[in-house]
């Protein structure tokens, strides 16, 4: 197991608890309940600076258990520590900031009954008044602790994503509203002069709402309904997620369907711009057929059975690679080397030479002149009736 970071925290626990009066005015609360383990508590996640991978307000749900809690050297480090009106900055009491926060001391520290407990003198008179008033009734731990992140599920069914390891006390804070609920408070045995009020549980946090019942019931709808939205189940293709716990695979699953969509569109634009139609057959096949004219012309010797167009042009070059024009429209580069539009460039060339190259009629004509009188057979056989001496006086 990897402990993440160690850190300095006001863990909120409320209290149970007598009062009296010791004869200097300070305040005695005996038996006050100090913290609960094993518990699973709600923290945002901007509460740890040090951690990755949550997005600022998201919660944490983060495991106390009993046996790091009671371990007999935690229980002793609250022991004489003390206690503040709320927490101080950085959530630590030291030498050059207990004059300015120190309210009273915590002593008696020990463990009953599934709690840890202590008894606080308070001796700040504005701290006395607030807790009299029930303005501060509850208790907030501060302490260092190693951040383990851990997912497992508490004995009482309530997963977790982290845990808490290693406490060391430091301070014990006088705060309004604790994170762990109302059922341990500072004691009061007088009658609350305010009347009955009630409490409501926002995110794990419990707020004061005095006796207006419409907002109760309408702040309790909106938590079932939000209890049940995080039970819900959201299928996606053939996987399944539950939404309140489960939001970023959901959409790493969203965002690789709309990657493959888009990929897929994108196949598809392609098939249809190289779908090949009767109209884009007949152009293929005539400009097959000049390709193969024009290098049949420049080169009659070039295969072209079976060869694709750039590769009977680069074929026709190949065998031109000597000539002046080859070499000043590739600059140097070799045929093998060259762009499909530097061959290309290269083939209509030496097409445009040779449809410009002027021809000998002269020659030509005398050469077809020998083809015609060069043969084996008898050329009296094949002699048309012309003049003939022996017959000629038959024509005077």
């Amino acid at each position: 197991m990897k402990i993440l970071y160690q850190l300095k925290i006001g863990d909120f626990a409320p209290s149970e608890s007598s009062r009296s009066f010791t004869k200097e005015g300070y305040l005695k609360c005996v038996n006050v309940r100090l913290a609960k383990a094993p518990q699973v508590r709600q923290y945002y996640a901007y509460e740890f600076p040090s951690l990755t991978g949550f997005t600022a307000d998201q919660i944490i749900n983060v495991y106390t258990p009993a046996e790091e809690l009671f371990k007999p050297e935690v229980v002793l480090s609250f022991n004489g520590v003390d206690t503040t009106d709320y927490h101080p900055p950085k959530n630590e009491i030291n030498a050059s900031n207990w004059k300015e926060y120190h309210t009273g001391t915590c002593e008696n520290v020990r463990v009953e009954e599934g709690y840890l407990v202590g008894d606080l003198l308070i001796k700040d008179k504005n701290s006395i008044d607030l807790i009299q008033s029930n303005e501060r009734i509850e208790i907030s731990l501060g302490y260092g602790a190693d951040l383990m992140l851990e997912n497992g599920t508490a004995p009482d069914g309530t997963p977790y994503q982290a845990k808490f390891i290693n406490f060391k006390g430091n301070h014990v804070a006088l705060v309004k509203y604790g994170r762990c609920g109302g059922d341990c408070r500072i004691g009061d045995e007088k009658p609350n002069p305010k009347g009955e009020t009630m409490e409501v549980l926002v995110n794990g946090i419990r707020f004061d709402i005095g006796d207006n019942k419409p907002l109760a019931d309408a702040l309790k709808l909106q938590q079932e309904q939000l209890e049940n939205l995080k039970a819900a189940k959201l299928k996606v293709g053939d996987q399944q997620f539950a939404i309140g716990d489960e939001l970023p695979a959901v959409q790493a699953v969203v965002n690789t369907l709309q990657a493959e969509n888009a990929q897929l569109k994108q196949q598809v634009g392609d098939l249809e711009k190289n779908q090949i139609t009767p109209e884009k057959l007949d152009q293929v096949v005539a400009e097959r057929a000049a390709v193969v004219a024009d290098a049949k012309a420049i080169a009659p010797g070039v295969k072209t059975e079976g060869c694709s167009c750039e590769q009977i042009k680069r074929d026709v070059i190949a065998t031109k690679a000597g000539d002046a024009l080859v070499a000043a429209v590739l600059g140097g580069v070799a045929v093998g080397d060259a762009k499909p539009d530097q061959i290309d460039t290269v083939f209509r060339a030496l097409s445009a030479v040779k449809a410009t190259t002027p021809t000998n009629a002269v020659g030509d004509a005398l050469q077809t002149f020998q083809k015609q009188q060069v043969g084996d057979a008898d050329p009296s056989a094949n002699q048309q009736q012309g003049y003939n001496k022996a017959d000629a006086y038959k024509t005077i």
